[in-house]
């Protein structure tokens, strides 16, 4: 209870200074673009923050009105969805997951681009645990509920055809860690060099969604009224998004050292869990589609949307 108050508590925080810092009028003809995302160092990440730090973004969005970018970070995709509806953020950079959730709650939210593909997840299984699915039978997987983890872990049971037999447990992801190293937790899944460094400690990678060609993708979204106010937004940010990710495929090993420093983990770690095939250079590439499409189809599956809705004609609508 603790922890979930001291979360409301920092998100209700972090929306009033969004909505604080959206009030600033300089007087100039642009507007100030507010980005919400997750971060786990507080700054951009990701080909958001590689976009940041190389002023693409700033630059590609110049031309859609843009004199400032300012940056909120939440501790979910879920707490960034809810400051989008809030009106505390313009633009939410977020995984699938609660993007699609999103888009079934309001069909006001726009699909802006994906602004990468090919996402990969890891089932990381206990020391001296099962080393197999099939030997998870009767124990459980861990995964913050809501999450891209939370499905990743329901796909690969589903694709073991185990579902119904291997429990799925609400647990944020450093408690799960913390949970595998005491031999508490069964597996958990987790998602980027976090994995990796997991396997180079001892700790079994049981499955993966890129061994089912499965995959995640990252969204961006915002809501209609902003980009009815701001009609040459879309397409900016498009460009924007695919400047970023062709720049990150011609000079890879500066991003991925720069993602290392950045994370605080070892360049190797990050070598290893990130692809280059993962940043898309098109903002509706049809296998990040079909990603999303997949997903959207599990999550309807499974109970998890509001409403229901083509992605297909969400996507193909912006493209």
């Amino acid at each position: 209870m603790l922890r979930q108050l001291a979360r409301t508590a920092l998100t209700l925080a972090v929306l009033a200074s969004a909505v604080a810092c959206s009030n600033n009028d300089d007087g100039s003809d642009g507007y100030t673009l507010r980005i919400g995302a997750t971060s786990p160092t507080g700054t951009p990440a990701g080909s958001l923050g590689w976009g940041d730090k190389e002023g693409i973004l700033a630059e590609q969005l110049k031309g859609a009105g843009v004199d400032k970018i300012e940056y909120s970070f939440f501790q979910s995709g879920s707490d960034v969805a809810s400051a989008l509806f809030a009106g505390a953020i313009d633009v939410a950079a977020i995984g699938d997951n609660p993007a699609l959730r999103a888009r079934s709650r309001d069909p006001k939210v726009v699909l802006l681009a994906l602004d990468s593909v090919n996402g990969d997840a890891w089932l990381v299984g206990a020391k001296g645990g099962p080393t197999t699915i099939q030997g998870l039978v009767g124990k459980s997987v861990t995964a913050p509920q809501g999450t891209i983890r939370d499905r990743a872990a329901k796909q690969l049971i589903d694709a073991a055809g185990l579902t119904g037999k291997i429990e799925v447990r609400d647990v944020p992801t450093p408690e799960s860690i913390a949970g595998l190293s005491s031999g508490q937790i069964d597996a958990t899944v987790v998602t980027g060099a976090s994995a990796i460094e997991l396997q180079h400690k001892g700790f079994p990678i049981i499955d993966s969604l890129s061994r089912h060609g499965l995959g995640s993708t990252g969204t961006n979204i915002a809501l209609s009224p902003f980009t009815d106010e701001h009609p040459e937004f879309a397409d900016s940010w498009r460009q924007a998004v695919t400047a970023v990710n062709k720049n990150i495929n011609e000079n890879f090993d500066d991003y991925v050292a720069w993602v290392a420093e950045t994370d605080g983990t070892q360049l190797e770690f990050v070598k290893e869990s990130t692809k280059v095939d993962e940043f898309n250079t098109e903002p509706f590439p049809a296998q990040g589609v079909d990603q999303l499409e997949a997903a959207y189809e599990f999550l309807n599956a499974d109970g998890s949307l509001e409403n229901q809705y083509s992605v297909r004609e969400w996507a193909g609508a912006q493209s």
